[in-house]
């Protein structure tokens, strides 16, 4: 017997400072786009919460803040889950809450579809799966089984302050090798101009 499809929901993370770069980043455009409307484009048919700024989020997309603003990507994280598990993932009297949470940067302009599915396939034999990229990892480029999500939550306690480093302390976890670079975060000037002629050709 096929196992059942997954039911995922996403979390796009906006909430950051963006010092190195100077501007926010999810609001910059990669190819006539902002970041955070293209990794939306990626996550397109799944229930999704942004959480942090709402700069340049298509409308109509769910937004909250963390608690308190800036309290770092792990309250973020927190902020997305309670809001995902207030909505129905199913039509019918029983709603039912994800099976996978896709955690994501809001700073990723060339995600994909196919790498995300491919994080989902991994996170469902009960692991984190975390993006490596030519970079190294990026734990927020990540699929969480919701179970676990939900127990990692309530073992910080308080999640003001507290690190993605924390957050995974002592899970299970496996590597998605992204081989194409898609999962790489712009975190400065440089890099936004590299992921544009990534996208818009080199004459931009």
């Amino acid at each position: 017997m096929q196992p059942s499809p997954a039911r995922v929901a996403a979390i796009v993370l906006t909430g950051g400072a963006s010092s190195r770069m100077g501007r926010h980043k999810p609001a910059l455009a990669v190819g006539g786009r902002s970041i955070v409307a293209r990794i939306l484009d990626a996550v397109a048919g799944w229930p999704v919460v942004v959480v942090g700024s709402d700069a340049g989020v298509p409308e109509r997309t769910p937004v909250v803040t963390e608690e308190p603003p800036g309290g770092g990507p792990v309250a973020g994280i927190a902020a997305g889950w309670d809001a995902l598990i207030e909505r129905p993932y199913a039509a019918g009297p029983t709603p039912r809450p994800p099976d996978v949470v896709v955690v994501l940067a809001g700073d990723l302009p060339l995600l994909t579809r196919a790498h995300l599915e491919s994080l989902v396939r991994a996170a469902r034999h009960g692991r984190v799966a975390v993006t490596r990229s030519s970079t190294g990892p990026n734990w927020l480029c990540a699929a969480w089984p919701a179970p676990l999500l939900t127990d990692r939550l309530a073992a910080v306690g308080s999640p003001e302050g507290v690190s993605v480093r924390r957050l995974l302390a002592g899970v299970p976890s496996v590597e998605v090798v992204d081989a194409s670079d898609v999962a790489t975060d712009v975190d400065t000037p440089e890099e936004l101009e590299d992921a544009r002629r990534r996208v818009e050709g080199p004459g931009v």
